[in-house]
């Protein structure tokens, strides 16, 4: 019964989310592209899955996906009319830490999706999604 104790105590908090690693962090959230505005193009959450409906008649070009204003990742082309599915995991901050996407292995409470965004370039406003929770 010790070593079954012994074995959780380590194993367990391997299945948090890992302090910040440099090496992987992304850029700052660009605040300065940020509008109060956004597309018909829905985000819908399945576990640590999104599934994103290009509803529009508009292709996007290979992007950067911003969620809750602080993790980002790059995003593949979605042309008009698409669903492109992503995995949360792959979201990283200015710190390098990785956004809590919930899972079979977490201890904790996923975070929920309160505002993801497309960025196109450094120069275009920021591009609001419509994100579809369960609530």
């Amino acid at each position: 019964m010790k070593n079954i104790a012994l074995l959780l105590f380590f194993i367990l908090p391997s299945c948090q989310n890992p302090a910040g690693n440099p090496s992987l962090a992304n850029s700052p959230y660009p605040s300065s592209l940020h509008l109060a505005d956004s597309v018909s193009i829905q985000v819908i959450r399945d576990d640590d899955i999104i599934a994103i409906v290009n509803s529009t008649a508009d292709d996007y070009p290979p992007t950067t996906i911003w969620v809750n204003q602080r993790f980002s990742s790059a995003l593949p082309p979605m042309p008009a009319g698409s669903t492109v599915e992503f995995n949360l995991v792959k979201l990283r901050d200015a710190y390098g830490e990785q956004f809590n996407a919930g899972g079979i292995w977490r201890t904790d409470e996923a975070t929920d999706l309160i505002i993801v965004e497309l960025q196109i370039n450094d120069e275009i406003p920021l591009v609001g999604l419509v994100v579809i929770n369960e609530d």
